[in-house]
């Protein structure tokens, strides 16, 4: 079977329905950008262990905590808007694109490709009570982590 295109028409109407799919099934948003989200509760530091890295209910984001403190990553892959993954813990932990195969460290940088670019970060607050707010329209740098009350 051949499918016929318009003058001008470049997709054809199954590769846009194939790839719409495949977006939708992988979590796909086809921006390399982090998917936006306001503040968003990340439960209480006494909860976060170091070493760990979890995503942070329905929010585009995950958690993190190292000997400097906590910290934030998107779970935008900048490879094609695709929702990676953490897996592991403490020193064996890794962050994995499911739909084109990128790797990133437990800080977002790229150990793998396709991704050319590394995770962003954003802005983490503790409060008095030990609640954890995370930032969602305030990127930082990487190395950037909150300091843990003790």
């Amino acid at each position: 079977m051949t499918e016929e295109r318009s003058p001008g028409q470049t997709t054809s109407r199954r590769h846009f329905l194939t790839t719409l799919a495949t977006a939708a099934l992988c979590g796909c948003t086809g921006s390399s950008g982090p998917a936006a989200f306001g503040d968003a509760s990340a439960g209480n530091v006494k909860d976060i262990a170091v070493g760990s890295l979890a995503i942070v209910g329905s929010e585009p984001v995950m958690i993190g905590r190292d000997s400097g403190g906590l910290y934030a990553m998107t779970i935008t892959c900048t490879h094609q808007g695709c929702d990676v993954e953490p897996s592991g813990s403490g020193s064996s932990v890794r962050v994995r694109c499911p739909c084109h195969g990128s790797e990133f460290n437990s800080n977002g940088a790229v150990t793998r490709g396709p991704a050319g670019a590394p995770l962003a970060h954003f802005a983490v607050e503790v409060d008095a009570s030990g609640n954890v707010t995370i930032h969602g329209a305030k990127q930082v740098g990487a190395e950037v982590r909150t300091s843990v009350p003790s």
